[in-house]
């Protein structure tokens, strides 16, 4: 009865409805019985007395089960019947001399065991996947330079990588789970978490910006910050906030060269237009009372000539027009030369203004139609309208002379932080002349804008005509820097004791701050 032992054990080890049959050594079923039955359609016994080989003619699996277990030897199978999972187990029934007298067999529904084993093996691939990102994840962190931290939700401090500790000046074996955000920021980036990060963190779950990290020894690091809220996967509420810093020492101190170099650039800038402006008016001087008075002098001369001439040579009056006329371009001459000598006036009306008065100058008894527009121009420095005034004059000459234009419109405005300013004609368009050897104004152009620190393009206007671009960069704009570390977790030392005051505490639903 050992084969009776180990049917027992194998049942005891079934979880799901179980079929017990027996059968004689022709294949005749002798016993069918179990609550497995149900599952099958059929009822107890129904299969006693009917001869298995025929009741599985159509079952390969069924066939080879017999012919296995009915020559003596255990058969063991699992298989796929009617929709189940099942699991077969035939064993020999031999007598005392070791004759076969027939078989008995087990078949256990193992579906759900299956479907468990299957989503118990999903779960341990899941977690290993799960496991290796997370090695993965901390050995990235472990390996950055940059200052990564994880806090609570009220301030205290549970993770610092190695990486941040360094850059801090921290041991790398300290206690961080002792400290809280505050302990990590510089009194300005205190004051800054409060007064910008806290609402835009809790408004929105992230923030981006630049502050300073407080070392060890007390001296700040400057540093590029993103900080966040870290929600759970399965909630979806915020549980932990995180903060990664970069230093950006070296930028900042490159910036600051760059800074003194765009000052000592404006400095030299102002000095170098109020040399030429001073030199303008001197040579205008010079002009205005020697050269311009001589000619005056020669002109009343000539009048009082040509009244002699018309009473005592006649014949010479024509010859002495050509010389009239000659001196009257001469004079003319003079006067744009003033005109080109003035210095620009900018204390009421601006670059615009300017421009304004320059252009009724030059196309005065002409049909050119000129319009500027400096309803946005931008608050710049004396030296910088100074030169683009000078340019934009350039131009507006240049259209008079080279472009056969009936319009000109001047745009005054910002771009890019800097002062913005063009020159659009309906003219014939800037063609070779642009290029072309001998044309010094535009590349004087050109020169005075890179001088300046910006630059100047001539080019095909969008519909026809040459438009000029002007642009040169506006005074130093200074940044006012972001919090940092207790800025993306959104906590000053006073906030850290409670996340109320930042709304967490409440689902970050009402986006107000009570601090």
């Amino acid at each position: 009865m050992a084969h009776d032992a180990g049917l027992s054990n194998e049942s005891d080890a079934a979880i799901g409805p179980q079929v017990v049959f027996g059968m004689d050594r022709t294949g005749r079923c002798t016993l069918s019985v179990g609550p497995g039955l149900d599952v099958l359609g059929l009822k107890p016994n129904e299969l006693v007395g009917q001869n298995l080989y025929e009741v599985y003619r159509d079952d390969a699996v069924g066939l080879s089960a017999l012919d296995t277990v009915l020559a003596g030897q255990r058969f063991v199978h699992e298989r796929s019947h009617q929709g189940r999972r099942l699991a077969l187990h035939l064993e020999p029934i031999l007598d005392a001399e070791g004759v076969l007298t027939g078989a008995v067999g087990i078949a256990t529904d193992v579906t759900e065991q299956r479907r468990a084993e299957s989503v118990a093996l999903e779960e341990r691939r899941r977690s290993a996947e799960l496991a290796g990102r997370l090695i993965r994840f901390q050995a990235l962190v472990e390996a950055s330079p940059d200052f990564i931290a994880i806090a609570a939700l009220d301030g205290t401090v549970s993770y610092v990588n190695p990486g941040g500790r360094t850059l801090i000046g921290m041991a790398l074996d300290a206690d961080v789970t002792t400290t809280t955000i505050s302990d990590y920021l510089t009194p300005e980036g205190l004051v800054l978490s409060l007064e910008i990060e806290q609402p835009a963190v809790v408004r929105d779950g992230h923030f981006e910006g630049e502050t300073t990290l407080k070392h060890q020894d007390g001296h700040a690091i400057p540093v590029a910050v993103a900080s966040f809220l870290m929600f759970h996967p399965g909630t979806g509420e915020p549980f932990a906030l995180a903060t990664v810093q970069r230093d950006i020492s070296e930028r900042v101190a490159a910036d600051q060269v760059m800074a003194d170099l765009i000052e000592q650039r404006t400095a030299l800038l102002t000095r170098l237009v109020d040399a030429q402006d001073a030199e303008r008016s001197r040579i205008a001087a010079d002009v205005h009372d020697d050269p311009v008075q001589a000619i005056a002098a020669v002109d009343l001369r000539m009048g009082l000539l040509r009244r002699r001439l018309r009473e005592q040579a006649p014949s010479l009056l024509p010859e002495l027009d050509g010389l009239q006329e000659t001196l009257s371009g001469a004079t003319e001459r003079l006067r744009s030369l003033l005109f080109d000598l003035e210095p620009p006036s900018f204390a009421h009306s601006g670059l615009a203004g300017a421009l304004r008065r320059a252009t009724d100058e030059i196309y005065e008894g002409t049909s050119v139609q000129a319009r500027v527009d400096g309803t946005d121009e931008p608050v710049m420095p004396e030296a910088t309208r100074a030169v683009a005034y000078r340019i934009v004059k350039e131009s507006l000459v240049n259209v008079l002379k080279h472009a056969g234009a009936g319009t000109v419109h001047v745009t005054v405005d910002s771009l890019d932080a800097g002062l913005h300013v063009t020159v659009l004609d309906d003219g014939v368009g800037p063609g070779e002349a642009v290029s072309a050897p001998g044309h010094r104004g535009v590349a004087g152009m050109r020169d005075r804008a890179t001088l300046a620190g910006g630059w100047c393009t001539v080019a095909d206007g969008p519909r026809g005509g040459t438009l000029v671009t002007l642009w040169l960069p506006g005074p130093e704009v200074t940044t006012t820097s972001a919090p940092g570390l207790g800025a993306g977790l959104g906590l000053t030392e006073a906030a850290s004791r409670s996340t109320t005051s930042l709304g967490f505490a409440h689902g970050m639903d009402d986006g107000h701050s009570d601090a």
